[in-house]
């Protein structure tokens, strides 16, 4: 349950950073061109929004297993074979995210000891990155969830089938 929490929450947090952007985005290229004055920071926090909408869109598609996959070999394996794929493929999920947690679990506290700021606003740099690493949180609960779920390969760990 708390992998369907962390992925519901990661989405919600998704949409609006990415709502977010693009206001801020709309924002920052009218004043940029009509008024010759753009967004103070703008490019600090466009890097950090992005940086939560990759993650989040990461955690998604790992839930709808919606990521790159090798459909022509898994369509001729039996259905034996087809498991195993898919939980390999799940488990190299698992481990491409865990590593990306790993990182930026690294990286948040080597920017905190630092005390780096952005340079316009002065923002603490290692707040943006441990946010980062939250949502790489929740996607690793999700890949891990998956590759613990005893669901068919082609669909989600509810049973319905994603669109």
């Amino acid at each position: 349950m708390i992998g369907e929490y962390a992925r519901r929450t990661t989405a919600v947090i998704t949409v609006v950073v990415l709502a977010a952007l693009s206001v801020l985005i709309f924002i920052d290229v009218v004043g940029r061109y009509i008024f010759s004055s753009p967004l103070p920071g703008s490019i600090e926090l466009i890097e950090g929004f992005m940086a939560v909408v990759m993650l989040g869109s990461l955690t998604q598609a790992t839930y709808s297993r919606e990521h790159i996959r090798l459909e022509f070999i898994i369509v001729k394996a039996s259905h034996g074979w087809r498991t195993v794929l898919e939980k390999l493929s799940q488990f190299a999920v698992v481990l491409v995210t865990a590593g990306i947690g790993w990182g930026l679990f690294e990286r948040t506290l080597s920017l905190r000891d630092s005390g780096d700021l952005t340079p316009v606003l002065h923002l603490p740099i290692y707040l943006m990155a441990g946010f980062a690493f939250l949502i790489a949180v929740a996607a690793i609960m999700v890949a891990a969830r998956l590759l613990f779920s005893r669901a068919p390969s082609d669909q989600s760990p509810e049973g319905s089938k994603h669109d």
